[in-house]
């Protein structure tokens, strides 16, 4: 990339940026691909044009393909520019036979990439494109604007990016890894290319448009500002949804949830989700491990989780844990919901987590008023070192006595068999103690791994907690 940026000439590096992404352009759906030649060589959309445009919007690549070649051939028959400047009455005055010729088998359709090929951040950008476009469609509807064009406004906004995403992957990862509260990907990525994912989006679908000056908006200025507002809606949610990737997550979903409640009322966001899915079920065929989860979408609850990992990741005691603890316990948060309780979650963590990290035996204690005692909930693989049954609130035992310190309790027995085991007690719960995390660990030989059990015990118990709701 260094001597593409040293070229001096901002004109020069669009002009080899075009013939760099251009022609390999990002990943058609094969599948979507071979249906609409079907239906376009049967006749099928003859009489329902409208379900050509609809299958087109089923795939980001070959829409856009489309709609750029089109523009070709409408500049070249001297097509109007309230046509030529508007992807859905572009297509529309395209019909059948023009995109028949454009797809045809014999010619050469970009094949470069491929969806199954791609690294999950080229992948994450079709999600994002989808729930943009979504967005602006159904916000269209809210504002009495057209909902076509709004998807495919939404749709056309994201050609720079993806293209740059899939032709310039290496620099695209290394911007998006390294992104800062105070800065945006467009920001960031102007500066190494020379120019604005949105100028090459621009250029890429109108290289010479006699009726447009270059660099000025398409159609009305009024008419694209109205729908760009609601495309930056979506951009904003798509962010959100994704708070490990953008550090401006928070103000980001702040923003467009405003929007939404004075501008569309309750359950905007789930007509979003459920547009997005709608619109993404080619995507879905192809890339289920992706979009399967847009049934799930919720920036505000993907936010939260984010923010109790951080503060997991941060903490000192993480470090401590094995790797594959680590792994299990970033699993384990992208499952937790918002607001209920996860019991698949809670049990993953005793059932499953705890013995993978080490301890043998434990369980989780509640608090029951009505008894004044402790009452075993969930025993967790064998328990060598105490009884487990009910127990008084009594501090002579170490659950109880737990209740009352901040630091976890020991109760080692050198003579366990058949090795040396060592019992971890500590409450949960910081505001309000509701019970308390009973483990046992074969004893630790030496400090360090010592400080390794109890790092491991502490993160431990806190996810218990986070996925309790503990405060």
């Amino acid at each position: 990339m260094s001597g593409f940026k040293s070229d001096g000439s901002d004109s020069r590096r669009i002009e080899r940026a075009l013939q760099h992404v251009v022609r390999p352009w990002f990943p058609i759906n094969q599948d979507v691909l071979t249906s609409i030649r079907k239906n376009l060589d049967t006749g099928a959309y003859a009489s329902t044009p409208q379900s050509l445009l609809n299958d087109l919007k089923g795939d980001f690549a070959l829409f856009t393909f489309v709609v750029k070649e089109l523009g070709i051939i409408g500049m070249q028959e001297k097509v109007g520019s309230t046509i030529l400047n508007n992807p859905v009455e572009l297509i529309r005055w395209g019909g059948p036979e023009r995109i028949k010729e454009i797809i045809a088998p014999d010619k050469k359709l970009p094949t470069t990439h491929s969806l199954h090929w791609s690294e999950p951040f080229q992948v994450a950008r079709l999600r994002e494109t989808a729930v943009i476009a979504s967005t602006a469609a159904v916000l269209s509807e809210k504002k009495d604007l057209d909902p076509e064009v709004g998807f495919s406004r939404g749709v056309i906004r994201e050609i720079g990016l993806n293209l740059i995403a899939w032709n310039y992957p290496t620099l695209y990862s290394k911007v998006l890894n390294n992104l800062k509260p105070n800065s945006t990907l467009d920001e960031e990525l102007s500066k190494e290319l020379g120019f604005t994912p949105s100028l090459l989006a621009m250029r890429v679908l109108r290289p010479e448009n006699p009726d447009q000056p270059e660099g000025s908006a398409a159609v009305d200025d009024t008419t694209w500002a109205a729908y760009d507002e609601l495309c930056e809606v979506g951009e904003a949610l798509a962010r959100a949804e994704n708070p490990e990737t953008y550090p401006s997550a928070q103000n980001d979903w702040q923003k467009a949830n405003q929007y939404l409640t004075e501008n569309a009322g309750t359950g905007a966001l789930d007509l979003i989700k459920e547009r997005a899915v709608e619109q993404s079920k080619k995507y879905q065929d192809a890339l289920p491990e992706v979009f399967n989860s847009l049934e799930n979408f919720n920036p505000k609850r993907n936010i939260d989780v984010h923010q109790r990992m951080k503060a997991v990741i941060a903490d000192q005691d993480f470090r401590l844990c094995p790797p594959h603890v680590q792994e299990a316990l970033r699993t384990l948060y992208s499952d937790i919901d918002g607001y209920a309780v996860n019991k698949a979650a809670i049990q993953t963590l005793l059932k499953s987590i705890i013995p993978q990290a080490g301890f043998t035996g434990g369980c989780v204690f509640v608090i029951d008023p009505s008894t004044a005692s402790l009452k075993p909930r969930t025993i967790i693989g064998q328990v060598n070192l105490r009884a487990i049954s009910n127990v008084s609130l009594d501090p002579g035992d170490l659950a109880v006595a737990a209740l009352g310190t901040h630091e976890p309790l020991f109760d080692l027995h050198e003579d366990a068999k058949p090795i040396p085991l060592e019992g971890i007690y500590s409450a949960l719960g910081e505001q309000r103690k509701v019970g308390v995390l009973y483990l046992e660990s074969p004893k630790s030989l030496g400090e360090d791994s010592h400080d390794r059990t109890v790092g491991t015990y502490n993160i431990l118990k806190k996810a218990l907690c986070d996925v309790l709701h503990l405060k």
